[in-house]
């Protein structure tokens, strides 16, 4: 703030001249500083920003001052020709005036270019030096009347003192300067008389002193006139700033009420409308200049019951309503308006100074959600409801209602406990916690886990699903799905699924008999063609021993008679030596088929993992089918590279080798079997496999029926005797017992291959 001004001390303040401090005091300093600061602020800084505000007002005085002088220089001169003519005065005087023009012309470029307002100050102070040293000059070249002397001063000194924009200091120096040259050039150069050195001296008195009185009351009404125009700035940019900050914190106020998502109105305690913001206008469709500011909030309600927005309500209707907002006897007020379709909530209620505040909620959407949410609520399974974090109902729908024997209404707010309580009353759950219809405790521990399902039953015996979520805010959605039809089928199905399982394993039980069934008719053929086969060795050898014995009958009669003669020796010798080698030879045979039976026989009964000569074993077997392969034109012919040990089940490969030779025997040829040839070719092993490739030349298998034929019971023999098991018994044990693969190639007319692979030792 601004201080006041025209105070003396301390520093910092300033004070009226002429106001000396207690006399007590004795501070000299203080009178001299009143006396030297004729007007001006002790305060140097505000006096700095005071002449800072006169700097261009002193600098225009100061030029005029300076023309002046220029033009009073130069009228001097001519007047001085005038008056004194050429001669030696003249000359003088035009140089001094010439002199004083040359200043004048310096004075003015100092003052045209001073940088700021000391400098002004220092020319001014030096201008007048000059300008009174100059006028002293010409009273020396020529004295002029003691009165002219004394009121040239005296115009001088009220020049100085009154139109000199300079310094205090300034000023009195000049005065003293040229007041001290005037008496002095008055008693050296005119010898006047004392008289006239007396009036000299009055005159420069009174000219000092009205000079010093009229600077005082000059500066001080500049400087009061600036402090009043500085308090006048200061209280104006106060006043404007004020205006602006009300103005800002309006327009703010009305940009704060503009940008609310709900309408505003503000009313007077008179209840006359304040302030309604911009979605209180758009919420309650107002035209343009409608309801404005300084209406009654009557004008409003008339004008939306005039436009049919509240329907049968009329005017003392919507008063009752407010009147129960405004007492706290209801929260909020739903109004539909039909106009624009739109479900608003109005609240109200009273501001400190008794004004009233009225929001407009749109809650169109809210409501219509509601809606939608009821009905989703109603077809969501047979049963939905929302409870709270205190397991209170606060959303559901009527057929989760209906189990209870309550309505929607009844059930909402009611707890879980007090649900289930009622469910006990009307026989729904049971709560001794057996038979249908029980409640497990355990079951109903809800909020352990964010989500579960639980199946509960009805004494009625209905089956109900329930699907439990806890939401992150805490409430829990319940969905109860009726799942008796469901449970039904799941126990029809369970029924039907046993059933299914123990035909199954009937089926599977007899396709083991039956497979077994043809292994023991094939074990039988193979025991009814190896007894054929023996037979004939052992038919052959009776007779051989048959015919010795009638031999040795007949040599030793021969030689107990004493007719024994050397050819009959000879003749027995030979008939023994022939008998003999037939029996050997018979029953070596017959001893062969006996061993490879035997060997084949216990193989395909024990079925062990054992060491083996594929080729020899291979032999054997075709040993063992002899009977069978007899109607072919040319034996098997086996190609296995020779001393190939397989460590694996040879029952399991003789059974796949035996039945892919019947089934060659049965299927790929003919009665008469002319030509027929089967080959087993056993290549040598790579990683460790060993692949069988097993071909006849017979009349091959059908494209319809080759994808078939490893299915069980698939023939084409269904009429003579096949039964369809050899080929899948035989692909059962080579792809499950030896851990191998078959594969097979045919075409009609052009044979049928079959390529076994299987690893050379079972322990890989």
């Amino acid at each position: 703030m601004l201080q006041r001004p025209f105070q003396t001390a301390p520093e910092a303040q300033d004070g009226p001249p002429g106001r000396v401090p207690a006399a007590g005091t004795g501070d000299l300093f203080a009178a001299v500083s009143v006396f030297t600061r004729l007007g001006e602020f002790s305060d140097r800084r505000r006096e700095a920003a005071y002449l800072e505000t006169c700097t261009e007002e002193i600098r225009s005085l100061l030029r005029i001052c300076g023309v002046a002088a220029t033009a009073a220089f130069s009228l001097l001169v001519i007047y001085d020709w005038l008056f004194y003519g050429p001669g030696p005065v003249f000359y003088w005087k035009a140089a001094v005036r010439c002199l004083g023009l040359l200043t004048g012309a310096i004075f003015f470029l100092v003052v045209q270019r001073a940088p700021n307002v000391q400098i002004l100050h220092a020319a001014i102070t030096v201008g007048m030096a000059t300008l009174s040293s100059l006028v002293m000059l010409t009273w020396l070249i020529e004295a002029p009347p003691t009165l002219s002397c004394a009121t040239l001063a005296f115009a001088l000194l009220l020049i100085y003192y009154l139109l000199a924009p300079g310094t205090t200091t300034g000023i009195i120096g000049n005065a003293v300067f040229l007041s001290a040259g005037a008496v002095g050039v008055s008693l050296s150069r005119l010898g006047s008389h004392p008289e006239d050195i007396v009036g000299v001296v009055l005159l420069l008195t009174a000219a000092n002193g009205l000079g010093l009185v009229g600077m005082r009351k000059f500066k001080l009404d500049r400087r009061r006139t600036y402090l009043a125009q500085e308090e006048a700035r200061r209280v104006t940019a106060a006043l404007s700033l004020s205006r602006q900050e009300s103005r800002r914190r309006s327009e703010y106020q009305a940009w704060a009420l503009d940008s609310l998502q709900v309408g505003v109105l503000l009313l007077d305690p008179d209840f006359y409308l304040h302030t309604l913001n911009r979605r209180a206008v758009e919420l309650l469709a107002l035209p343009a200049g409608s309801i404005i500011p300084g209406d009654r909030y009557d004008a409003l309600i008339r004008f939306l019951i005039r436009r049919g927005d509240l329907g049968d309500l009329d005017l003392s209707d919507v008063r009752y309503h407010i009147d129960r907002l405004l007492r706290g006897k209801a929260a909020t007020v739903a109004l539909r308006l039909r106009s624009t379709g739109k479900v608003l909530e109005i609240t109200a209620g009273r501001l400190p100074d008794g004004s009233v505040s009225v929001t407009v909620f749109d809650a169109s959407e809210r409501y219509a959600l509601n809606r939608r949410l009821r009905h989703a609520v109603e077809v969501a399974g047979d049963g939905f409801a929302i409870y709270d974090a205190n397991d209170i109902v606060t959303i559901c729908s009527s057929r989760f209602a209906a189990l209870y024997g309550l309505t929607v209404d009844q059930t909402v707010g009611r707890s879980y406990d007090e649900l289930i309580q009622r469910g006990y009353e009307r026989g729904v759950f049971d709560r001794t916690g057996g038979g249908p219809g029980a409640v497990n405790a355990a079951a109903l521990t809800r909020r352990r886990i964010p989500e579960r399902m639980v199946e509960l039953r009805t004494t009625a015996g209905e089956w109900f699903l329930v699907h439990e979520r806890v939401t992150p805010s805490g409430d829990l959605v319940e969905l109860r799905t009726n799942i008796t039809a469901r449970r039904r089928i799941e126990d029809e199905l369970r029924r039907s699924k046993e059933e299914a399982e123990r035909m199954l394993a009937g089926l599977r039980e007899a396709q083991a008999n039956l497979i077994l069934s043809e292994k023991m008719a094939s074990l039988g053929s193979l025991v009814a063609g190896m007894s054929h086969e023996i037979s004939t060795p052992l038919g052959i050898g009776v007779s051989a021993a048959s015919h010795l014995a009638e031999e040795i009958e007949r040599l030793s009669n021969l030689f107990r008679e004493d007719q024994l003669k050397r050819s009959e020796m000879d003749q027995f010798l030979e008939a023994a030596t022939e008998a003999t080698r037939i029996m050997q030879a018979n029953l070596g045979r017959a001893a062969r088929l006996i061993q490879a039976f035997k060997q084949v026989s216990a193989d395909q009964t024990r079925d062990e993992i054992r060491s083996f000569d594929l080729g020899a074993y291979l032999r054997e077997i075709m040993l063992s089918l002899a009977p069978a392969l007899r109607r072919l034109s040319r034996p098997v012919e086996i190609d296995c590279p020779a001393g190939l040990t397989v460590r694996n089940r040879p029952g399991a490969l003789g059974q796949i080798v035996t039945n892919l030779v019947m089934n060659a025997v049965q299927h790929a040829f003919d009665e008469d079997a002319t030509g027929a040839q089967i080959d087993i070719r056993v290549g040598q092993p790579r990683e460790d496999r060993i692949t069988i490739e097993f071909s006849d030349n017979g009349h091959g298998i059908d494209t319809d029926s080759l994808p078939r034929i490893f299915d069980p019971f698939f023939t084409t023999r269904r009429g003579t005797g096949g039964t369809g098991l050899g080929l899948h018994i035989a692909y059962n044990l080579v792809t499950q017992v030896l851990g191998g693969t078959i594969a097979v190639s045919s075409r009609p007319g052009a044979g049928t291959r079959f390529i076994i692979s299987f690893p050379q030792d079972a322990r890989s």
